[in-house]
């Protein structure tokens, strides 16, 4: 996620409480793993965006076992 800012290390303030909205930054259970990455919702396509370029979209199957845990609303970055 390092498009968004997000570098190995930092530590994330996550809401559970608020709904998930298109482009939020989430942390998300795709089958049993947890991954943080931005969230495309739109026209019925729901897909999980990498901020980074080396890795591709993950387009949501209805197959999958899928779970938006939580929003991020914060990034605590360490300065060394």
């Amino acid at each position: 996620m390092t498009g968004a800012g997000i570098y190995e290390g930092d530590a994330l303030v996550v809401d559970r409480s608020m709904d998930p909205k298109h482009n939020n930054i989430v942390i998300a259970q795709l089958n049993n793993e947890f991954t943080v990455k931005r969230l495309y919702r739109r026209g019925g396509v729901v897909k999980l965006v990498a901020e980074n370029p080396i890795y591709p979209a993950r387009l949501i199957k209805e197959e999958d076992d899928f779970l938006v845990w939580g929003v991020v609303t914060f990034n605590l970055h360490k300065l060394c």
